[in-house]
C-alpha cells in the first residue's frame, strides 16, 4: 500500500454559505455543507486523484509541508488529509 499526505485548506464562503476544501498541491477541491462533508469529499477524491494518476503513469507532485501551507494560506483552517492506494 502506498500512502499519500497532503495539506488541505478549509475555506468557508460567507456568499454561498459553503465549506470548500483545497489542496493547492494538487490543484483539486471538493464542496459541503460544513467542514465534516468537506472532508470526506477530499479523501475520496484524493484517492481518485492517486490511483488514476498512478494508472496513467502520471506524475504526482510532492506535497508541501503543514507549515509551509499554513505560511501561504494565513487566516485559513489547514490540515492533513490521507489517501491509501493498493
Amino acid at each position: 500500500m502506498h500512502k499519500f499526505t497532503y495539506p488541505v485548506v478549509f475555506i468557508f464562503n460567507e456568499e454561498t454559505k459553503q465549506h470548500n476544501g483545497y489542496i493547492p498541491d494538487l490543484a483539486i477541491c471538493a464542496l459541503g455543507q460544513n467542514s465534516e462533508d468537506v472532508y470526506a469529499e477530499m479523501e475520496i477524491i484524493l484517492r481518485n486523484f492517486v490511483y488514476l494518476s498512478e494508472k496513467y503513469s502520471v506524475e504526482i507532485p510532492s506535497p508541501s509541508t503543514l507549515d509551509e501551507t499554513v505560511a501561504k494560506w494565513p487566516g485559513y483552517k489547514v490540515s492533513l488529509i490521507s489517501a491509501e492506494i493498493k
